[in-house]
C-alpha cells in the first residue's frame, strides 16, 4: 500500500564468545562487526534481546545497542525466558 512504510526485519545472530567446530577463530569479532553495521544505521530500530535469567548489567545486546544508540532513542529492550528466572526474582522490579 502506498500509505504504509516498507519495513525490513533482519534477524542477526546472537553474540558468540568461543568458536566451535569449523567456525573461524575470530567469530566474535565477525558477528560483532556485522551486528554493528546493521544497527549503526540511524533508521534502524534495535531490539536488544536478553534472557530473563541473565543480569542486565552483563547483557552483550544492551552493550552493543548502547554503542550504536547512546541515547536509547532507537532501542527496545526485550526480556525472554522469564520462566527460567531464579526463584524470588521479579521481572517487574
Amino acid at each position: 500500500s502506498p500509505a504504509v512504510l516498507n519495513l525490513t526485519l533482519v534477524d542477526l545472530p546472537g553474540m558468540t564468545k568461543v568458536s566451535v567446530g569449523d567456525q573461524p577463530i575470530d567469530i566474535e569479532d565477525q558477528i560483532r562487526g556485522m551486528c554493528l553495521s546493521f544497527i549503526s544505521n540511524p533508521n534502524a530500530i534495535i531490539l536488544a534481546v536478553t534472557a530473563g535469567n541473565q543480569d542486565l548489567a552483563n547483557s552483550d545486546a544492551l552493550k552493543l545497542a548502547k554503542e550504536a544508540d547512546p541515547e536509547g532513542e532507537r532501542t527496545i529492550g526485550v526480556l525472554t525466558k522469564l520462566d527460567l528466572m531464579d526463584p524470588g526474582t521479579d521481572a517487574s522490579e
